[in-house]
């Protein structure tokens, strides 16, 4: 078993968790007093062993815990394997999942749904993003 942190999940983690606030790497780094070119190496997985301090500084700027943004980046013995690949949800669109009853493989559909690096920030705007996709696949396009 093995508790190492595997820092491509990490880097997904801290990449996800911020663009879900619709912000760049200059609001984050602001918000947490870490360096842009630290947060982009952790994001893209090539900072080495993380500093637990710029971390923690990282987690409190993007309103997680610590274990919260390492968690998930830390391998765990194998279980289910569709728990294992199940992606992160999105702020908002689990509400929204729960209000709506959407499917899992829906909710992995719009989660994926990313239009000029940003997606919605909230459960409002994944239920305009469902909507307008909904009309998008009821209008018949032209030949």
């Amino acid at each position: 078993m093995s508790n190492e942190i595997d820092l491509k999940r990490l880097g997904h983690a801290i990449r996800f968790l911020r663009q879900g606030k619709g912000w760049g790497l200059a609001e984050l780094s602001s918000r947490s007093g870490v360096s842009k070119a630290y947060i982009s190496d952790l994001e893209n997985g090539v900072a080495g062993k993380p500093n637990v301090q710029y971390l923690y500084s990282i987690a409190v700027a993007l309103d997680v815990t610590l274990d919260q943004l390492v968690n998930g980046a830390v391998e765990e013995p194998p279980a289910d394997t569709a728990a294992r690949h199940r992606p992160q949800v999105p702020p908002g669109l689990a509400q929204l999942q729960c209000e709506l009853s959407l499917s899992d493989e829906d909710v992995e559909r719009l989660a994926s749904v990313n239009f000029r690096g940003y997606r919605p920030r909230d459960k409002e705007g994944w239920r305009y993003l469902l909507e307008t996709l909904r009309m998008l696949s009821q209008r018949k396009l032209p030949r």
